[in-house]
């Protein structure tokens, strides 16, 4: 007798919230997710920085504030912070360095407080233009102040429930809304306000917006798979536009070149800061041979990717995903 298995998902309640599931199935029934959950364990969260993680003491450590402030405060310790007003938020972080049918995404469940909060009590100068993150591993980035004054731009102390893993940034990072993973620093030292900033990526000819790109991403098949001919498979995976385009409408897969496409199911998702995930049951050729896959995906306001990307405004939609898989006998 086969070994029954418990996984755990998310799905969409007919209110349109999401909500954990637990299904019992045999193995061979269960098709194999990828992303598996809407909410990534914080152990598989993808981890980049330009040096080894800093590891921090929460006792020692405090938070400066500097630059182009009317009221200068003492240095902030951790449990300041975390006593003011939180807000808790789900958000989808991804890396610049790798956009298409990449794995360095991940989605999590935050707690922080607003950064404009720590401003009010500084006051803000009128000839500040930017505000400047220098964190304790060397690495030092800035966005418009205009952006870090917007209520969905966060100072996050837990990740999933627990205080912020070291490799993600404790004992603070930023959530910086609507940009990739380098506009999102970690294990932040001091906030300072100025007139302008060349940030670490920037001296190095790296995008100085780094706004996050339409995109979709096949996880299920993987590059190269065999699959069996004349089986159902379910093919899978994760779409994102971090809000540019109203979140994310519909995901659509061709499996003949783009001859045609079938519309997938989205099964889960929370707000347009977050990703959504999806799947479609494939009814596999009896033909053997190779097989490409693409996934594309259509925004609330409109936009759908193409094979080779968009230029559209305010942020461009990068081509599909594609797959080589490999159809074969059973």
């Amino acid at each position: 007798m086969k070994r029954r298995t418990f996984i755990k998902l998310s799905v969409i309640s007919a209110a349109g919230m999401v909500l954990p599931i637990q299904l019992e199935a045999q193995p061979d029934d269960v098709p194999v997710l990828k992303p598996r959950t809407l909410i990534t364990p914080n152990e598989e969260f993808y981890v980049l920085q330009i040096r080894e993680p800093a590891v921090i003491d929460a006792a020692n450590w405090r938070l400066v504030i500097t630059g182009l402030v009317k009221n200068r405060i003492a240095p902030l310790q951790l449990k300041e912070i975390a006593s003011m007003e939180s807000v808790e938020t789900m958000r989808t972080l991804k890396c610049i360095g790798d956009p298409i049918g990449s794995e360095q995404m991940g989605n999590a469940k935050w707690k922080g407080v607003r950064l404009r909060d720590l401003f009010q009590k500084t006051g803000v100068k009128d000839d500040a233009k930017v505000v400047v993150f220098r964190c304790a591993d060397g690495y030092h980035t800035a966005i418009p102040l205009a952006d870090a004054m917007h209520e969905d731009t966060i100072l996050a102390y837990e990740m999933n429930g627990e205080p912020l893993p070291t490799d993600h940034g404790f004992p603070v990072r930023l959530l910086n809304p609507g940009h990739y993973g380098t506009k999102n620093p970690k294990w932040i030292v001091n906030i300072q306000l100025a007139e302008k900033h060349e940030s670490y990526w920037e001296k190095r000819g790296w995008d100085p917006v780094a706004n996050v790109k339409l995109a979709t991403v096949i996880g299920t098949p993987g590059a190269e798979e065999e699959i069996f001919a004349g089986s159902t498979f379910v093919v899978s995976g994760a779409a994102f536009d971090a809000g540019h385009h109203g979140g994310i409408k519909k995901v659509e897969v061709s499996v003949d070149y783009g001859e045609t496409w079938e519309e997938a199911e989205i099964w889960a998702k929370d707000t347009p800061l977050a990703w959504v995930l999806w799947k479609w049951k494939w009814q596999v050729p009896k033909k053997i041979g190779p097989v490409e896959i693409y996934a594309r995906a259509t925004t609330n306001s409109g936009v759908t990717q193409d094979e080779i990307g968009i230029k559209v405004k305010p942020v461009e939609a990068l081509g599909y995903h594609t797959v080589d898989a490999k159809i074969v006998d059973p």
